[in-house]
């Protein structure tokens, strides 16, 4: 498997699905150096030490246990890492930037709406109590009001998003209306019960540990742990590490949505290399925060789209920032 290792969520959740490898490439270093340490923590503590690591259990020892976890990461890491005291002391896990904003923007809503509207949103609820609690009680003007500042191209490109990203097609006026519209989706029609983007978005940190990426719960630790030497981590531009690559190597792809941070003709190349590297059948998952980007039409015959899938999969979407799922299979 070839994934985007990102902050490594993904990554991990992925060796519950028993890859005999996992190619993690990132053109941004932090990213792997991030989870170098997940992976560093994951190996040497046990379950609840992990978690009070990353800052989703107390901790006063967090620092001492990086020094100690230190030895295990590559010297790039280390260099890292050794100048994030501060996060690391607070738990690194949703510390960044972006996450401080996030934390940020649950404040402001809550203001705006009200305490008792954000518990509101957490309790139980059937499917139909769920939607009318949507449309009667939280879908207020100063909710609208404050998505629109908070979620506006300028905005998020401070908090470290690109504003380049920020293109729209889906019939909107602006930016913050499209993502309102997702947002809506993911309050009004998705369950709330177990979606951890939602509690992560609204109250600034996972609401339960067991409502959290499935890497995270006990169940599944000793399986990532026994997994771990099966991960490879590359920094390195995804298309250039492809064709470095041998043909037919590949059996799936996941993208997440770097395709629309390249131009039309970086992401054709990109797409070349998955046909000359992916074997026959290979999967290919990838999304679009914004800029919508497909497979190219030149490519078409061979890389295939799974329409009924990539609908499915965006519906079922819990995240709720990303516009379009693209499913895909190579045939050849």
């Amino acid at each position: 498997v070839a994934a985007n290792t990102s902050g490594g969520c993904n990554m991990l959740g992925f060796l519950l699905q028993d890859p005999s490898v996992l190619y993690g490439v990132d053109i941004n270093g932090s990213q792997n150096w991030q989870m170098e340490l997940k992976m560093a923590a994951i190996r040497r503590l046990d379950h609840s030490a992990f978690l009070a690591f990353l800052g989703l259990l107390p901790s006063t020892g967090r620092w001492e246990e990086y020094e100690r976890l230190r030895p295990d990461l590559s010297g790039d890491a280390q260099v890292f890492w050794d100048a994030k005291k501060g996060i690391v002391e607070k738990g690194f896990l949703s510390n960044g930037r972006f996450e401080n904003f996030v934390r940020l923007a649950g404040k402001l809503v809550a203001l705006v709406q009200g305490r008792w509207r954000v518990r509101q949103l957490f309790e139980d609820k059937t499917a139909e109590e769920q939607r009318r609690f949507y449309d009667e009680v939280w879908d207020t003007r100063r909710m609208r009001f404050i998505f629109s500042l908070l979620f506006n191209k300028r905005i998020l490109a401070s908090r470290g998003l690109n504003a380049d990203y920020f293109h729209f097609d889906d019939g909107s006026d602006s930016f913050a209306e499209s993502f309102y519209n997702r947002l809506r989706k993911a309050l009004r029609d998705l369950p709330i019960a177990g979606n951890y983007f939602v509690s992560m978005y609204f109250l600034g940190k996972y609401r339960r540990l067991d409502e959290v990426p499935d890497y995270l719960l006990p169940q599944h630790f000793e399986t990532i742990r026994q997994r771990l030497d099966r991960i490879r981590l590359i920094t390195a531009d995804a298309k250039e590490w492809l064709a470095s690559l041998p043909l037919n190597f590949i059996d799936c792809f996941s993208l997440s949505n770097i395709c629309e941070v390249m131009s039309t003709d970086d992401a054709e190349r990109l797409f070349r290399e998955v046909l000359r590297t992916g074997k026959p059948g290979a999967r290919i998952c990838f999304r679009n925060l914004m800029l919508w980007r497909e497979a190219p039409d030149a490519l078409s015959t061979s890389i295939q789209k799974n329409e009924p899938l990539s609908r499915e999969l965006l519906a079922s979407d819990r995240s709720f920032v990303y516009s379009k799922v693209a499913a895909y299979t190579v045939k050849k």
